[in-house]
């Protein structure tokens, strides 16, 4: 309901939205994995790109955390998975979400440390 929402707003040339329609279709693609892998990595960094652009520090650094989980979850690309996890700290370290950097260093220790046991 609310992708549906945002969508007309952004139709009605509200282009405050763009960087969280971006991010809902990305989760909406990994959710039904009708699009391929890397259709689904094309939308995240649309995603991560638009929501930096436009200086919300903290939805480019949910678009990374977002992006994260679907590459550990659905592709198993501890690579990139990693890249992205550490983008998220900065990102939220910038913005000052210290509670959410202690979240994710805990939730990703095996990841950030190499290890592929996550």
């Amino acid at each position: 309901r609310i992708h549906k929402e945002l969508t007309i707003s952004l139709k009605n040339k509200n282009p405050n939205i763009l960087h969280y329609v971006s991010l809902l279709n990305a989760e909406k693609a990994a959710l039904k994995q009708k699009k391929n892998n890397e259709d689904v990595r094309k939308l995240y960094n649309d995603a991560i790109s638009m929501s930096a652009r436009g200086g919300y520090v903290h939805d480019a650094a949910l678009a990374q955390e977002r992006f994260a989980d679907y590459l550990l979850s659905s592709v198993g690309d501890y690579e990139e998975a990693k890249y992205h996890i550490e983008g998220a700290i900065q990102r939220y370290t910038n913005w000052g979400a210290m509670g959410v950097v202690e979240h994710l260093h805990k939730k990703y220790q095996d990841v950030l440390a190499g290890s592929s046991t996550h």
